[in-house]
């Protein structure tokens, strides 16, 4: 008669099965996890979406719930009402204009000082990024008196140029340490070969910095496009408002026009989506390399 003996799983096999569950546990928690993100990031925007097909009646009967009857005229009336076509066409130009002059003056600005003694520039990169704490509404009266002296009060460039000033802070914040911890064998090389210092920069250093631009262009590029105080107090004249505050038009004292609010918000959302979209590779590349140098 023979003896069968079982034995116990070896102590390996038992940490290997530990180790597995483990790690299906995690998983699970990470996945649990980014879905709740995503819910929260996904349910304001279906209910933006919701809101913009309601009438004022249904906004209310139905706040969370689907329209009783889909109001595709909202989008409509607010092209129509509230100027979207001229104020979207503003707000497209300024932030364009803005973000790449404010881009490429920081740029220019970021590599000089990362090109210096930083003992000489350490003032100076101090005094880019304190303009970040200076609030917008103190600019406000001096900048309007400053345009109007100008010449520039009611056109586009009294946007632009604010735009353009006030974007340079967050940029070189960014991007100088970007331009230092660049090779500067890279440089030594290029100017050797012959090629000037215009060369260098444009050629050779810029394209190697394109994940930080690209984060510039994307954080600098939000503010301003929902930037609202400047052009409430600077664009006098309707053919100079932007869309955010063409979209004040249907908030009233005793009605607003919630349905073409919400359509206007949509319409105001769709470019920036698109453009972060196109830029997100580009973007995450920024964050990660400024993360792993720093």
């Amino acid at each position: 008669m023979t003896d069968v003996t079982l034995s116990r799983p070896a102590p390996k096999v038992q940490s290997n099965a530990r180790h597995r569950r483990a790690l299906r546990f995690d998983q699970i928690g990470r996945h649990l996890l980014l879905t709740i993100v995503c819910l929260l990031v996904l349910v304001p925007i279906i209910y933006l979406l919701l809101a913009s097909f309601k009438s004022v009646q249904d906004f209310f009967d139905r706040p969370y719930g689907l329209p009783s009857q889909w109001a595709w005229q909202n989008y409509v009336r607010a092209w129509n009402e509230a100027n979207v076509a001229v104020t979207l066409t503003n707000s497209i130009i300024v932030t364009s204009a803005a973000v790449v002059l404010s881009t490429f003056l920081a740029a220019f600005a970021s590599y000089g000082l990362s090109q210096r003694d930083k003992r000489l520039t350490a003032a100076l990169y101090v005094l880019f990024a304190s303009g970040m704490l200076i609030p917008v509404q103190m600019t406000v009266l001096p900048l309007f008196i400053l345009l109007r002296q100008l010449g520039l009060s009611g056109t586009l460039f009294s946007l632009i140029f604010p735009y353009s000033a006030l974007g340079l802070p967050l940029a070189i914040l960014i991007l100088v340490p970007f331009f230092a911890t660049l090779p500067s064998d890279l440089a030594a090389a290029a100017r050797i070969d012959g090629a000037n210092e215009w060369q260098v920069f444009w050629r050779v250093m810029l394209p190697l910095v394109r994940p930080a631009l690209a984060s510039v262009v994307i954080l600098n590029g939000v503010w301003m496009w929902n930037e609202f105080f400047i052009p409430l107090i600077i664009a006098i004249k309707p053919s100079t408002q932007t869309l955010p505050v063409g979209i004040m038009s249907f908030v009233g004292v005793y009605s607003t026009e919630w349905g073409l609010v919400f359509a206007s918000v949509v319409v105001s959302a769709l470019p920036v989506v698109v453009a972060y979209v196109l830029l997100t590779r580009q973007f995450v590349a920024g964050i990660s390399a400024g993360a792993i140098k720093g």
